[in-house]
């Protein structure tokens, strides 16, 4: 048996202390991603569709008016699981793996937020649409990228279709490697992230959420199905209204187990709308799939009781290559050695911290050859357009002209950082060219369907 004097003793008191204190205040962390949905559709960022359960994270916590994504799905996914712009990653367009094959994301190749914060003590899990990988040919590919637990529509799958089409109604759930149909996905894919949460309460745990609403079909929900619209944008508002609800069932949860205190709850959306709204009383563009502002520009709510007592409004620069970073920072996890990281930390933005040292000049976005880059004021794409989105937010008015000197010094500084980023790497998966230029997508099976159902008719209709 050790013998302590009584310094040592009070040393090792303080240690034991220090230690344990350290692992009690190590924040949860709950990421929300919605699925093609935009500030246009967010009443707290000015939109006329209501979202009262979403903007009560907003009045509890911190509004960023200034955060951008891919314009598109799985290139977004891929960025903020890694921390690495397209580029770097080479997955510059959409691909949808259980679609069109491919190993899609390989966790020998990349790490994850999730494998990096597992690391550090969190339990984890994912729930909801994934898509960069095919379960079929990879079943651990979950586990493998550092999720403890899984439920999640496994993406449309080519080969098994139906049912693996199904994401909503008769939607077709993986919940932890078993393979089922539900009455509805999403409400499956909410009870059990509800579950995780609730049996991982007394331990630091990191829940990524990326929502299969809103993305079509659009469809009617448990919420409106018996009186629910005909018209497409009706529909896709009546999802958004669903998809609210059960935000506010999941932070009610959170509440509710008296874990609120210590945990951080994100909301943002994979890219711009798939269905125009409004912005401030006027019509707002859909943007999926766009590097204008409107197919990048995310909500981003943060609520974090440690950080703000709500109501805050955060004009820095963030990007999505900044979750990885932000997760290992608050979780006290060492960044991965040897990989190159695109984002940064934005802890000291929840801080409320004023000071610009360490915080971000630029954000970016890529799709394709297709690339983009902003300050706080000024947005330049590859093709030479030149805008002042802090004025001109629908980029109406081109000044790549412009001899006005504080326009001609920001085109200056933005065409540097830009000329300053490395071609596209090869693509995880067949069909992109390395170094830049436009793949050739793999047909899309459901098209092809499509396309041979029309032929057969149009011959039948020929030989009457």
């Amino acid at each position: 048996m050790r013998v302590y004097s009584g310094v040592s003793l009070a040393l090792a008191v303080f240690f034991c202390f220090s230690a344990s204190a350290s692992a009690e205040t190590k924040p949860n962390i709950i990421f929300i991603m919605v699925d093609d949905m935009g500030r246009d559709w967010v009443s707290s960022y000015g939109a006329s569709h209501p979202t009262p359960n979403v903007d009560r994270l907003a009045a509890g916590g911190i509004r960023f008016e200034n955060c951008w994504c891919a314009p598109i799905c799985t290139p977004t996914r891929m960025e903020l699981l890694t921390g690495q712009y397209p580029f770097r990653t080479g997955w510059v367009r959409h691909h949808d793996v259980p679609r069109w094959g491919g190993k899609g994301f390989d966790w020998e190749k990349f790490t994850s937020f999730a494998r990096v914060v597992k690391k550090a003590g969190y339990a984890t899990a994912v729930a909801g649409k994934w898509q960069i990988n095919d379960f079929r040919k990879h079943p651990d590919a979950l586990q493998r990228h550092g999720f403890d637990e899984h439920c999640v529509w496994t993406g449309y799958e080519t080969g098994n279709a139906p049912p693996s089409s199904k994401r909503y109604w008769d939607g077709y759930i993986m919940t932890n490697g078993k393979r089922e149909v539900h009455k509805h996905g999403s409400e499956t894919v909410n009870e059990f992230l509800i579950d995780f949460i609730r049996r991982n309460k007394d331990r630091p745990f990191l829940a990524y959420y990326p929502m299969m609403l809103v993305h079509g079909p659009f469809l009617p929900t448990p919420l409106n199905r018996e009186k629910a619209p005909r018209d497409k944008t009706a529909l896709y508002a009546g999802m958004v209204t669903y998809m609210d609800h059960l935000v506010g069932k999941l932070v009610d949860a959170v509440d509710e187990l008296g874990i609120s205190d210590r945990t951080i709850i994100i909301f943002t959306g994979d890219n711009g709308s798939s269905a125009s709204g409004t912005l401030n009383g006027k019509p707002y563009p859909k943007g999926k799939g766009r590097t204008n502002d409107w197919g990048v520009h995310m909500p981003f709510l943060v609520r974090a009781p440690m950080f703000s007592k709500g109501g805050a409004v955060c004009d820095d620069l963030i990007d999505f290559t900044d979750m990885l970073p932000t997760f290992a920072d608050l979780a006290g996890a060492a960044l991965p050695a040897g990989v190159k990281l695109d984002g940064r930390s934005f802890v000291a933005s929840l801080r409320g911290e004023k000071s610009a040292a360490g915080k971000r000049e630029w954000i970016f976005a890529q799709i394709e050859d297709r690339r983009t880059i902003r300050d706080k004021h000024f947005k330049l794409d590859s093709s030479g357009a030149f805008w002042n989105i802090s004025k001109d937010l629908l980029e109406k008015n081109d000044l790549r002209a412009s001899s006005e000197p504080v326009v001609v010094e920001a085109r200056k500084r933005l065409a540097k950082a830009l000329a300053s980023l490395p071609p596209n790497a090869g693509g995880p998966f067949e069909g992109y060219k390395a170094g830049g230029g436009k793949a050739k997508k793999t047909a899309d099976p459901r098209k092809k369907g499509r396309q041979n159902r029309k032929a057969q008719k149009q011959k039948k209709k020929g030989e009457g």
